[in-house]
């Protein structure tokens, strides 16, 4: 025990005895849409808006390289032959370069919406190696619905339910290789706008919890802080006011003007007619692992 001191060993003990789980799961609420809808009907409601996005990996458009697909697609290691599972694959940003890549891609989703545009995206590129899995994670999972993939990745889709579950079935279907974001700052408008209306005092991130979970299952993650690239735009003020008002409670309706007043001077009205727009950076934790290095 030469070089180990009481003080350290205890230290190490009590580090495996805190209960990070429960810790992401205080801090994940403000990361995530706390409303009457179910999680179908949240990512049905929002499909179109997500499924624009998609067209920027498509054959011939250019791709800002400092955007979150970008920056995730040079970290995302595919080889030849490796098949990839997208948890919360959405309408195809990440599935659909990948499925160039990988021999296939298994494109898992709550939402019917987003697996539709995502096929339909799909067959206009005509990519026949993605399979589509229509459920949660957490009923995939239990059902045994999807099997060992190469690579598994859980992109800004792992935000509420059973994490420790979540994570341990990732780790043990994880071939080669596991990836997942999780939220530090949304959209660039995020923070600033919250501040604006009195909601500005935490900071706080869930990524931490995370990385201490994977840990204490004898895991060695790495942890990117990535920094990418977002331009928003919203035909009007009230639908700006939507975009913030789905991923945290109910804006009482002073905190309503008080924001009105914030995004009017701050978005910029681009266009006839105008819509309302803003750049800046989002902010995101990547926390990944081959396991070969474990």
């Amino acid at each position: 025990m030469r070089g180990r001191t009481a003080f350290t060993m205890e230290r190490e003990m009590d580090f495996d005895l805190i209960d990070w789980e429960a810790m992401w799961r205080a801090e994940s609420v403000h990361s995530y849409p706390r409303n009457n809808m179910s999680p179908k009907e949240l990512w049905d409601k929002r499909a179109d808006s997500f499924g624009k996005r998609v067209n920027r990996v498509k054959d011939g458009e250019a791709r800002d390289k400092h955007d979150y697909i970008s920056q995730m697609l040079e970290r995302i290691e595919v080889r030849p032959g490796w098949t990839v599972l997208d948890i919360g694959c959405g309408p195809g940003t990440l599935a659909i370069p990948l499925a160039r890549r990988a021999a296939s891609v298994t494109a898992l989703d709550v939402s019917s919406e987003m697996l539709r545009q995502l096929e339909s995206q799909a067959d206009s590129l005509s990519l026949t190696n993605i399979r589509y899995v229509h459920s949660s994670w957490e009923e995939a999972f239990a059902g045994s619905a999807v099997c060992s993939h190469d690579v598994v990745i859980a992109s800004r889709s792992l935000m509420s339910g059973d994490i420790g579950t979540a994570v341990s079935h990732i780790a043990a279907i994880a071939r080669e290789a596991a990836y997942i974001t999780s939220p530090i700052i949304h959209l660039p408008l995020d923070w600033e706008a919250y501040a604006a209306i009195g909601r500005g005092d935490r900071r706080h991130s869930p990524y931490i919890c995370l990385y201490n979970m994977l840990f204490q299952m004898g895991i060695q993650a790495n942890v990117e802080i990535l920094h990418p690239k977002v331009r928003v735009e919203f035909p009007s003020i009230e639908e700006a006011i939507d975009d913030l008002q789905w991923r945290t409670v109910p804006f009482s309706s002073d905190e309503k003007a008080r924001l009105r007043e914030f995004l009017q001077g701050k978005l910029r009205q681009i266009g006839d007619p105008a819509v309302f727009t803003h750049e800046g950076r989002s902010k995101w934790a990547l926390i990944w692992w081959r396991k070969r290095d474990q």
